[in-house]
């Protein structure tokens, strides 16, 4: 469908895992190769994209040269894009949008998209700090009149696989108190989970998205990969508040994953 003037592409990207070199291989796949070829079938679906986020577990190696690949690489694909960090990110080093931590806010039209920080140094699961929480709820008494997504790594609901639920966001509770109290806000988008979903609360759809690179299988006690290929997310922003997102994962793209190791 042709795109309105007044409509916005947003693409979100995740669980790249990049290594510091970019022909290393992660659980026997090269995160480089799948990350590049999730680059260029978003670039071949959506000529016009307006921003890309990516949610987290930018690096499995988190050394500064992994990230300075990384944004050499999206610098040159001449569309803004934005990043929050996951668990196997380093703070120290990873290129945030806004200095931490103070979410980033990104303004397209009448929809805000504010980027949280759910990364705890150290931790697989995630924590949204008391002092962002605050910035949060002042960004949303600013934007009420704004239809509003919000982005973090770590999954707030549970996925129903033991494994992953255990490493989920461990305040989600405070989060949702304070999301419950506004109306415009549309959905909440997170990486962290390598698999799609979405789940419903309080008329906000809490999606989750493939990895660019190895993908979980989904509703699994213990840990595990999948066969499907990596993917993306895209994001229709309408003038009337509404949204429309779809899936996409590779096709013919090739990969011969280790799946016999026990964790990541």
């Amino acid at each position: 469908m042709p795109l309105n003037p007044n409509e916005k592409i947003i693409i979100q990207i995740t669980d790249s895992h990049l290594m510091d070199r970019a022909d290393a291989q992660f659980v026997k796949m090269n995160p480089e190769q799948s990350f590049h070829a999730v680059i260029e079938d978003m670039l071949s679906q959506y000529p016009h994209i307006d921003a890309i986020i990516h949610t987290g577990d930018v690096a499995q190696v988190a050394k500064p040269e992994t990230y300075a690949r990384y944004q050499q690489y999206m610098q040159r694909l001449g569309i803004p894009f934005y990043q929050i960090p996951g668990n196997h990110d380093d703070v120290a080093h990873f290129p945030f949008a806004a200095p931490d931590p103070i979410p980033a806010v990104l303004s397209f039209h009448n929809w805000r998209f504010i980027l949280l920080n759910s990364a705890v140094p150290d931790r697989i699961d995630g924590w949204i700090g008391s002092e962002q929480l605050v910035h949060l709820e002042r960004l949303l008494e600013q934007h009420q009149t704004h239809d509003v997504v919000l982005a973090c790594h770590h999954h707030p609901l549970e996925m129903q696989s033991h494994w992953i639920d255990q490493h989920k966001l461990k305040n989600t509770k405070q989060l949702t108190e304070i999301l419950q109290q506004y109306n415009n806000i549309k959905a909440v988008i997170c990486g962290h989970v390598h698999q799609d979903s979405l789940n419903l609360w309080n008329n906000i759809q809490f999606l989750s998205t493939p990895a660019t690179s190895v993908q979980f299988k989904p509703k699994s006690q213990d840990f595990a990969l999948d066969d499907l290929a990596p993917g993306y997310r895209s994001f229709r922003l309408k003038e009337n508040g509404e949204f429309e997102t779809q899936v996409h994962r590779l096709t013919d793209f090739t990969q011969h994953i280790n799946k016999d190791i026990s964790g990541y």
